[in-house]
């Protein structure tokens, strides 16, 4: 598949940056930042109170693994997804901007155990004494059969084991949800009050996560997407990669959208990925 980048874009009424891919003539897909924040000089935003999301950017850092982060301030704050550790310098330097102290950070919660994901997390803990949390099977999963990259700089006992059900920190209410399809024990973060979904890699604006990657499942993240689009007092989705969903509006059409690879793949009829570009 061509190399994905992505330009962005403002969208009221959150002024959310959201991620399109441009294709030059040339046919490779490029990367611009621009738009509101861009003359700010950087891709970091403050979308609400208490609730920052620094989108993957190609175009602001080249690192080549990336994810989206999410910090959400409060009594005790929270960091969602630091993503790689090529990446951290340019994420202190995005939170330093935004009045963020890394130093202050108390709890890293991590989606899932992939590099992109999960590989600031040991310079987090080692740098600003910032802890790893995760859900137990996902700790399993990366200490055991997982991916590889990561268990060198973590052991079981180092993370704070996570489950599914309510999670109080800093102040809020969290519901926190087992989502495996694209790794064992993934999970996604509910915010009831602040009508927000964080989501890691389950799915993106148009498509789902990898199911073919080690602990993936198809059957399971058919199942995860049906318990996701349940889920009521949702205004706001942040994904792992891409842009932001924002609006109930978006959020339902990417239901729709994503039903629709769901139905394909389940009839045999999906095109896959090289087929589409």
């Amino acid at each position: 598949m061509p190399e994905a980048r992505y330009f962005k874009k403002a969208v009221e009424p959150l002024q959310v940056s959201v991620w399109k891919s441009e294709r030059r003539p040339s046919g490779r897909r490029v990367a611009k930042c621009s738009g509101l924040r861009a003359q700010a000089g950087g891709c970091d935003m403050k979308l609400a109170e208490n609730i920052y999301f620094y989108p993957e950017d190609p175009s602001c850092d080249g690192a080549v693994l990336n994810a989206g982060a999410v910090v959400i301030d409060g009594a005790q704050k929270l960091i969602i997804d630091p993503g790689s550790e090529k990446r951290l310098p340019f994420l202190v330097k995005r939170m330093t901007a935004d009045g963020l102290d890394p130093a202050t950070l108390d709890l890293a919660l991590f989606t899932h155990s992939h590099p992109d994901h999960l590989g600031a997390g040991r310079a987090l803990r080692d740098t600003f004494g910032v802890a790893p949390a995760m859900h137990r099977l996902e700790t399993d999963f990366l200490t055991g059969t997982g991916f590889g990259f990561n268990r060198r700089s973590f052991a079981r006992e180092d993370f704070t084991v996570l489950e599914e059900g309510e999670f109080r920190f800093g102040g809020h209410r969290f519901h926190l949800y087992l989502t495996p399809g694209h790794s064992p024990g993934g999970l996604t973060l509910h915010w009831p009050e602040a009508k927000l979904l964080v989501v890691g890699d389950v799915y993106f604006q148009g498509t789902f996560g990898a199911t073919d990657l080690p602990g993936g499942s198809e059957p399971e993240m058919f199942r995860t997407l049906e318990k996701l689009e349940k889920l009521e007092d949702v205004e706001l989705v942040l994904c792992g990669h891409g842009p932001a969903i924002a609006g109930r509006e978006a959020i339902e059409e990417n239901y729709r959208v994503l039903a629709r690879e769901v139905a394909m793949k389940k009839a045999g009829t999906w095109p896959g990925y090289s087929d589409l570009f």
